[in-house]
């Protein structure tokens, strides 16, 4: 009986390292097809202002093709706002919005 247990318990916890396994190489390949989307599809050539999810804090992005492939990795989300939100603001540094 009880090694039945163990073995069933041993069984679970392997089983939850795949799934939990799995679910990480998922996210990375979800970012590589974004990424590849992206080159494929984008064309913006001039400045883009974006602002850090719903926080007052902005990043001026050099176009909108590296805003697009920063959301890539899903650990930040950049939402394009009007460009006079970073005005001042150099390129690729995070500020509260409009403190250029």
């Amino acid at each position: 009986m009880k090694a039945s247990l163990l073995v069933c318990v041993i069984l679970v916890a392997v089983f939850f390292l795949n799934v939990s396994g799995s679910n990480s190489s998922t996210t990375s390949s979800d970012a590589g097809i974004c990424r590849r989307n992206v080159q494929k599809s984008c064309t913006s050539t001039t400045k883009t202002c974006a602002r850090l999810g719903k926080a007052n804090i902005c990043q001026a992005f050099q176009n909108d093709c590296t805003r697009q492939l920063s959301n890539c990795d899903g650990k930040k989300f950049y939402r394009k706002v009007e460009l006079n939100l970073c005005r001042g603001l150099p390129l690729d540094t995070v500020r509260p919005c409009g403190s250029g």
